[in-house]
């Protein structure tokens, strides 16, 4: 076998499938990914003024990644940052929050406590039920891909994937409600997210804090304010992790620093994390670790601000971080690294998928095209499998999430590329491909 392999698996060559019906309902859907131009910023963005967990975790991953992504790119869209590609676990975690908010709003207004309460089924009732409520969100979802380039050829496929979850998404949410009960909230207040004032008795979703004596901020999914208790819940669609318990007692440190909507300092008594098999109670931070905690924050947001201010910021290759990114293909330093050997095994399939970078050489086939490997085997030959008609002869393209395979059979065979339905393509300027 040639050293080329290293650990890749070697499969039986396979012919691509065109579509099929999946078990859990959804119709496969075979769709073929466009060409993009790798599209440098037209100008890097500024630090965030005001810091949240998931920017300075990220930012610390790796600052190259937050800032491609949260640059200028006024020739590929008006929206802001980089077309964000879809997820579909991201999309469900979307629908799932949303319907808890909707609900939650409503059981607010309304004055009911609980799911348990009497009131409970009028609500529900006056809202469509729990199913309907699910379809209003996955179409609330779906419409905010409207805008985005990238998600077009989604579309059909990420609405039929979370119909077929509506069921389980259904039985979460109520799991959820089942555990939570709301005070009532003073009616002088509007929507959540946009209090300026101190708060009142009542239960407050989706809830911005902000320190602004220490630059941070972040969203509460809800707080409940009573004369005896005060007390944050964050719901949770994954499974349990240490970042979530810091994420909450960050949330606890916000609030109790908030000047405009808790100007008395007043603390949280209780840290609840939901998930829908069940809720975990965080330890309500000390004075000390409070004390720690804002010093820590104060820290990282120093240093991710420095981080972001060179230009371009430090790109950091990593195998776990790269494997997500959204951006990879416009880090040169990813493509001229080790780690875009990394390569993702799909038990179902039975398939390796990863990133190439190649070269068109020849028109293969009606649906395939001869081509030379660049990155990251570079000189070896491959044959890259789509119905596209954009590619043309001499095309230098970086793959995302192509399926690899090589002929157990015979070794010295070419590299089959097969590029199907989350594929992407990406042509790279001269300027890039010169830097080899």
């Amino acid at each position: 076998m040639n050293s080329w392999c290293g650990g890749i698996c070697r499969v039986r060559r396979a012919a691509c499938s065109t579509g099929s019906d999946a078990a859990d309902g959804v119709k496969k859907i075979v769709a073929h990914p466009e060409i993009w131009t790798a599209e440098r910023p037209s100008r890097w963005p500024e630090a965030p003024r005001n810091m949240s967990v998931t920017a300075v975790s990220e930012i610390e991953a790796c600052p190259r990644r937050w800032a491609l992504r949260h640059a200028d790119y006024p020739k590929l869209w008006g929206g802001y940052g980089y077309p964000p590609r879809v997820h579909m676990g991201a999309l469900l975690g979307a629908m799932t929050h949303l319907a808890l908010e909707t609900i939650i709003r409503e059981f607010i207004r309304t004055g009911c406590p609980s799911v348990k309460d009497a009131t409970a089924v009028s609500v529900m009732r006056s809202l469509g039920g729990y199913t309907q409520v699910l379809d209003n969100c996955i179409d609330r979802v779906i419409s905010r891909l409207q805008v985005n380039p990238r998600a077009q050829r989604h579309l059909e496929f990420s609405t039929r994937f979370l119909r077929a979850r509506i069921p389980r998404v259904r039985t979460q949410v109520q799991a959820m409600l089942s555990r939570t009960r709301l005070e009532g909230r003073s009616r002088r207040h509007g929507r959540s997210s946009g209090f300026t004032t101190p708060l009142v008795t009542g239960t407050y979703a989706e809830l911005e804090v902000s320190a602004k004596r220490i630059g941070w901020k972040g969203k509460l999914d809800l707080l409940a304010i009573s004369p005896e208790a005060c007390e944050i819940i964050d719901f949770k669609t994954g499974a349990p992790s240490d970042v979530h318990r810091f994420q909450i007692e960050v949330y606890s440190l916000l609030w109790t620093l908030d000047e405009e909507r808790n100007p008395q300092g007043r603390s949280a008594d209780r840290l609840i994390l939901a998930y829908d098999n069940g809720q975990v109670e965080v330890s309500v931070p000390s004075p000390d670790r409070c004390k720690a905690l804002e010093q820590e924050l104060v820290e990282r947001r120093a240093g991710a601000r420095a981080s972001v201010a060179q230009r371009p910021p430090e790109a950091k290759p990593d195998p776990v971080h790269c494997r997500s990114c959204q951006v990879r293909h416009l880090c040169d330093e990813y493509w001229a690294s080790e780690v875009v050997r990394t390569k993702r095994y799909d038990e179902t399939r039975k398939m390796h998928f990863g990133d190439c970078e190649v070269t068109i050489a020849a028109r293969h086939g009606p649906s395939s095209w001869d081509a030379r490997i660049e990155r990251p085997w570079r000189g070896l030959h491959a044959v890259v499998r789509t119905t596209s008609e954009e590619l043309e002869v001499g095309d230098r393209l970086r793959l995302l999430d192509g399926a690899l395979l090589l002929d157990e059979e015979d070794p010295g065979q070419p590299w089959v590329i097969t590029l199907g339905m989350m594929s992407e393509v990406f042509k790279v300027s001269r300027r890039t491909s010169s830097n080899d």
